[in-house]
């Protein structure tokens, strides 16, 4: 499984699926400069090598393989036993009723806020107040980043009950929602064919190519592995890419690897 904060792992791997496109030459003129930015490194790459080729040499490689991807929220120990037993499902407004009540309850003007309930539900939900999550889940690629760089998910759970508390009991029932369940990590193994098309759910790979443009999740790769050669020591955790997935159906219980507990505290 390729897990992009371990570059010590798959950097050796991309070295062999680039060695035929990228000259030595070019390696060598890469790891002379002390790049201060991931994006310079990627460009000097670019300018000495065939774009397209290694573009296309890391969408065969991921495309053969499986991406590690995580899923971050508050869940309590009978929220973690359904996801092991049915997968992680898209976010369905009337759903979070439970958790919203059972976090939102001990509010003194609860009563009041209750009666607004599904009415914030639906304008959240299917109205799109505050952005569209209705029908979907959302991975990301790197750990580190989600533990160490919006970790909100973690400290107060799904976006969603954070938008729809915040509009029933303001800040204070925000603050309620750190209080119910516990965070956790969800790890999931997603087909690299998978991750790649949930990767772009607005525009296709091809679209982005013939714009000019680097697909998503290969950018990440390319941006690491180029700046790793100028940085030898570099870790690609201190990224803390914040590169999505998102599904419009049921994420299967098979690629879920594991549901870890952790301690976060808010940023």
């Amino acid at each position: 499984m390729i897990e992009f904060d371990a570059i010590d792992v798959w950097g050796d791997q991309l070295d062999d699926v680039l060695r035929p496109i990228v000259s030595i030459a070019a390696l060598e003129k890469i790891r002379a400069q002390k790049f201060e930015y991931v994006e310079d490194a990627r460009q000097m790459l670019f300018e000495l090598s065939e774009r397209d080729e290694i573009v296309e040499a890391i969408l065969v490689w991921l495309l053969s393989g499986t991406l590690a991807a995580y899923h971050g929220s508050r869940l309590t120990d009978e929220d973690v036993a359904e996801i092991q037993r049915n997968g992680l499902r898209p976010l369905s407004s009337h759903r979070r009723r439970e958790r919203l009540t059972r976090a939102l309850s001990p509010h003194p003007r609860w009563a009041d806020a209750e009666a607004r309930l599904d009415s914030v539900l639906e304008a959240h939900g299917k109205g799109e107040r505050a952005g569209r999550r209705e029908g979907q889940v959302h991975l990301t690629l790197s750990r580190s980043g989600l533990l160490n760089s919006f970790n909100h998910y973690l400290t107060h759970g799904a976006e969603f009950d954070q938008h729809v508390a915040e509009n029933l009991l303001g800040q204070e029932g925000v603050d309620l929602l750190g209080f119910d369940g516990k965070p956790r990590i969800i790890k999931v193994a997603v087909p690299g064919a998978e991750a790649l098309a949930s990767a772009h759910p607005f525009f296709s790979i091809d679209d982005l190519r013939k714009r000019g443009e680097v697909p998503n999740l290969v950018s990440d790769f390319i941006d690491a592995w180029s700046y790793r050669l100028s940085h030898p020591d570099f870790q690609s955790q201190t990224l803390h890419v914040d590169s999505g997935m998102m599904f419009h159906e049921v994420v299967p219980h098979k690629w879920i690897v594991e549901v870890e507990t952790i301690s976060v505290t808010a940023e």
